[in-house]
């Protein structure tokens, strides 16, 4: 079986401490250790001749010693690579919190190798002198969640059909529906269940802390004709029908930048050139009702550019809000 390209970087990168600690090895040892030929070993060596630091001048780039006589290589410039990982606190508590996260995928990774990489990172601290402890995104925080969650899981390792209750953020909408769950995926920091449904006759993602309730279904799950096996890097992708906004965000809403898609992001500046505190973004979305919501959820903190009857559907939901606050309280006898 031909070797992936992530197996070869594998071995590559850690050929440098390898070496570096063992100055004047042999090829032949290279190719013992690594469990290659020799011409596999001179070739991964050329590789990393071209490999370096950012700027990629000569100075930059791993230096590769080789005594083609002799048969043996040394390490010049390693590029940092010669160095364990020490990763600072906010990288600690990142890669915590993913390998936590994964830890909770019934069947999606290998979970002893997780766990056993999980307890390593925390005893040792990570490097940044004190042992991480960090729950995020643990289903078991939310009992609910945690129950679908293992249905889910159930449904997936099982092949089995499922019944499910779901809330469309972007339509404010519940819907019942009967789906066949193909695989869980872990992105854009969300647990997604990619199943076809029924209901839309094509394959969707579910969010699964967004599934009220779920259920097995005696019918066996039948796999489409076809199944994208790649994991996207975000769930949504506009479409060409997409709505757009141009928001200016305050420092209170400026969260959304980094939790939504957004595009064209830069400060404003006032007019006599001074940053004003403000971003200004471009959102895009399938709905412009999701929309209007998320700008009334922000307040004052945020302001509608470009979208005037937006900013009117805004007023609008806010004054139904306002109205009802206001309306007299039902009066409990009925009178």
């Amino acid at each position: 079986m031909s070797e992936t390209a992530a197996q070869q970087l594998s071995r590559v990168m850690s050929m440098v401490p390898f070496i570096a600690r063992r100055p004047g090895v042999s090829m032949t040892t290279l190719a013992a250790e690594y469990g290659v030929g020799v011409e596999q070993i001179s070739a991964d060596l050329n590789l990393l001749m071209v490999c370096g630091l950012p700027g990629y001048y000569p100075d930059d780039l791993i230096d590769v010693v080789l005594d083609e006589e002799g048969g043996t290589v040394s390490m010049g410039f390693q590029a940092g690579l010669e160095r364990p990982v020490r990763l600072t606190g906010d990288e600690a508590v990142a890669l915590t919190a993913a390998l936590r996260a994964l830890a909770d995928l019934p069947g999606v990774v290998d979970d002893a190798a997780v766990r056993s990489a999980l307890a390593k990172l925390e005893g040792a601290g990570a490097g940044t002198g004190d042992a991480v402890r960090v729950v995020a995104g643990d289903p078991t925080d939310d009992p609910a969640t945690a129950r679908t969650l293992s249905i889910v899981g159930q449904a997936v390792q099982q092949n089995r059909r499922l019944s499910i209750r779901y809330y469309t953020a972007s339509r404010d909408t519940v819907s019942e529906r009967v789906v066949d769950p193909l695989r869980l995926l872990l992105t854009d920091g969300h647990t997604y269940l990619e199943a076809y449904c029924h209901t839309a006759g094509a394959t969707r993602n579910f969010r699964v802390d967004r599934i009220d309730d779920a259920s097995l279904l005696d019918e066996p799950a039948q796999p489409p004709l076809w199944q994208e096996t790649e994991v996207p890097d975000r769930m949504y992708t506009p479409g060409a029908d997409a709505s757009t906004v141009v928001l200016l965000l305050g420092p209170g809403a400026q969260w959304v930048a980094d939790y939504y898609l957004v595009t064209d992001v830069a400060l404003e500046s006032g007019s006599d050139g001074q940053p004003t505190g403000r971003l200004r973004v471009t959102m895009p979305a399938q709905h412009d009702e999701w929309l209007a919501r998320l700008v009334l959820s922000l307040g004052d903190a945020a302001e509608i550019v470009d979208r005037p009857d937006l900013a009117a559907r805004v007023t609008e939901l806010a004054e139904q809000a306002l109205a009802e606050y206001s309306a007299p309280d039902a009066d409990p006898a009925g009178s």
